[in-house]
């Protein structure tokens, strides 16, 4: 219900200033997206959290699109709208309604905020806007933006909004262009395998800088987080995390490389999930000839897990296998190809080869449920 009208309100809100007047319907942008894109898995390993027992691949963690053995066209695929307007006088006002295969195309208000220029290098934003965790968060949902299908899982987490405020500077540090980025607000978001789960209090930064040919970033970030259906880590009782991040990406004329790794770690262990210290990491490769961009990856994550409480597929846990500690890991090998076949569209395949490095107490619990591949093929197009 607060989705529909927020974006009633937000349609209405554009409507209402491209008719307010002759300036403000000049300066008025309306851009939009879309990603049609099917894929399925291949060599499915065990996952006992399956109704069938086999492993899937989540494409998009925060609208929970994920890929099972038959041909899918909904897990990646996601459309956007955005609209802005200048009002003058360094005032402007952003909102993007998005909807995710994921989540069954439902529209939603991903962006809705004011901003303003205090000057010629500060700019403050407020409301709610893209939670800068990764180097492609600002654009992740724009699949035209970058080269893969959809930039590497391994590095992502299902939070990607902040309702706060958010504070940019922006000028030359020498011969780099720079940008830093103050951040503080909260987030919610809600998956099937999590619920509800939100952070309070966050409060980070962002530094990025550049030349003409390498881009470097870091970020950190502290919060608590909470889950709505946690026995006691609840909004009243949450528990503290943190994140970091760092990234470099260079070109080569018309070769380039782009690496980024992040870790979080949690105070006190996720109950049930048994969470505590995640790294994820990805180095990717890809050279451009004419209008193709033929592309390799390679990624992985480890996830440490105390206490964790295994469930099979009718949520029922298995305390038996009660897991005291442990590590889930993974490896993924990506080879793709992009084609720019139109000014505002490009097609891609990707061939994913994933392969569970867990511990064997972990596999024994959960099944190699990291042992499956993905083949996709799509069309991103900007407008």
């Amino acid at each position: 219900m607060k989705t529909k009208t927020l974006t009633r309100s937000l349609l209405a809100a554009s409507i209402a200033l491209a008719a307010a007047g002759s300036v403000q319907a000049a300066d008025m942008r309306i851009n939009g997206f879309i990603s049609v894109v099917a894929g399925k898995t291949l060599s499915e390993g065990d996952n006992i959290r399956n109704s069938n027992g086999k492993a899937t691949v989540t494409a998009d963690n925060p609208t929970d699109g994920i890929y099972d053995d038959d041909l899918d066209f909904k897990p990646d695929s996601i459309y956007g709208l955005q609209i802005s307007s200048n009002l003058g006088e360094g005032l402007s006002v952003t909102g993007q309604i998005t909807g995710a295969g994921g989540e069954d195309f439902e529209a939603k208000v991903s962006w809705a905020y004011v901003s303003y220029a205090l000057n010629d290098e500060w700019t403050v934003n407020a409301g709610r806007q893209r939670l800068p965790f990764f180097f492609y968060s600002d654009f992740l949902d724009v699949g035209y933006a970058y080269h893969w299908m959809r930039a590497p899982t391994e590095t992502q987490v299902p939070f990607d909004t902040l309702d706060g405020v958010q504070f940019t500077w922006q000028g030359l540090t020498g011969d780099w262009d720079s940008r830093v980025q103050i951040y503080a607000g909260s987030s919610e978001a809600e998956t099937a395998g999590t619920g509800v789960i939100g952070l309070d209090n966050a409060i980070g930064a962002v530094f990025y800088t550049s030349n003409d040919w390498l881009q470097l970033r870091a970020t950190y970030m502290t919060s608590e987080f909470w889950g709505e259906d946690l026995p006691t880590q609840t909004e009243d009782n949450p528990v503290d995390v943190w994140f970091g991040g760092l990234t470099a990406h260079a070109t080569f004329g018309n070769t380039f490389v782009v690496a980024e790794y992040v870790t979080y770690e949690f105070d006190d262990a996720i109950e049930g999930a048994g969470w505590t210290d995640y790294e994820g990491a990805y180095i990717s490769l890809g050279h451009r000839i004419n209008d193709f961009t033929p592309h390799i990856t390679f990624s992985t994550y480890k996830q440490d897990v105390e206490n964790a409480v295994p469930v099979n597929a009718a949520g029922t846990p298995l305390i038996a296998q009660l897991l005291p500690k442990s590590t889930e890991e993974s490896e993924a090998i990506t080879i793709g190809v992009r084609w720019d076949f139109h000014p505002s569209a490009a097609f891609k395949m990707e061939y994913t080869i994933r392969s569970d490095e867990s511990k064997s107490d972990f596999k024994a619990a959960y099944g190699d449920r990291n042992d499956v591949d993905l083949i996709s093929a799509g069309v991103d197009v900007i407008f």
